[in-house]
Parts: structure tokens; C-alpha cells; sequence
């Protein structure tokens, strides 16, 4: 899968992305129909997990604090709470993704930011304009 952040294209990624050693979320086409499907635990900037979706169904998610809206070409993970959107997916052509926005959390409180023209992780990267291909293999983001 192709995934764009930003200005930034990743190539051939199975779909994960991976925070301090452990799978964060995952984006997925369905089996029977390409609809996006996105399993992701969502956490506080103290590292605190406060809601848990899996393949589009809340695990967890405490007075609905958390809203999923899903099209067949979007998927979108919002906050209610703070009015901020956590996750926002769109299917491309060629079973590719582009995340046009995004802010959320990792386990141990880093912050992951994508706007239209970066992506950032922390303090530690922003990535503009990046083209890379992955091989196969997960996005990990740094410490």
C-alpha cells in the first residue's frame, strides 16, 4: 500500500505504523469491497490509552468521546471533546491512501502531527517531500 503524509509518499508499506517497538494503528483495504478499515489506539499527550478501534468498531471509547465517519473513499476519526481531528484517510486510485490530516498520540505521549505540507513526529522529524519505499515493510516513528 501507498500511503501519502502530507507532501510526503510511502511506498509499499503493509499498513502499520509503529511507535516504541509496538503497532499503533493500521489502515486496511476490506476483503470483500475497498473500503478503508482502520484499527488504532488512541492515547492522551501523558501516553494514557483513552479509546481502541479495530477494524472500524470501537473496543473501547468512554461517553463516545471519539466519532468514526466512514464513506467507501473516507475514513475519518474525530474528537468531540476537543473538536480536533485525530485521523482523516482517503482512498486514492490503485488501492494507495492520503492522510491530509492527523493528530494524534503514541504510547508514550509523542505527538504525530500531518498537515497538507509536512508530517511531523515530536521534535525529533518533519518530513517534507519525501519519496521512499519501504519494501514491504511498517512506518516506525521515531522516539
Amino acid at each position: 500500500m501507498d500511503i501519502q503524509l502530507g507532501t510526503n509518499t510511502l511506498r509499499n508499506t503493509n499498513g502499520a505504523f509503529l511507535a516504541h517497538g509496538q503497532e499503533h494503528l493500521r489502515i486496511e483495504f476490506g476483503n470483500d469491497e475497498p473500503a478503508l478499515v482502520l484499527t488504532m489506539s488512541v492515547f492522551m499527550p501523558t501516553g494514557t490509552e483513552v479509546a481502541t478501534l479495530k477494524r472500524n468498531v470501537w473496543e473501547t471509547n468512554p461517553g463516545d468521546r471519539f466519532v468514526l465517519t466512514t464513506t467507501p473513499d473516507m475514513l475519518k476519526v474525530e474528537d468531540s471533546t476537543l473538536k480536533t481531528t485525530v485521523m482523516e484517510i482517503h482512498r486514492t486510485e490503485n488501492r494507495a491512501v492520503n492522510i491530509p490530516a492527523a493528530k494524534f498520540y503514541t504510547c508514550k505521549g509523542t505527538v504525530s502531527e500531518v498537515s497538507a505540507e509536512w508530517w511531523r513526529v515530536g521534535n525529533k522529524m518533519e518530513l517534507t517531500g519525501i519519496d521512499a519505499d519501504l519494501e514491504g515493510g511498517g512506518i516506525e516513528l521515531p522516539e
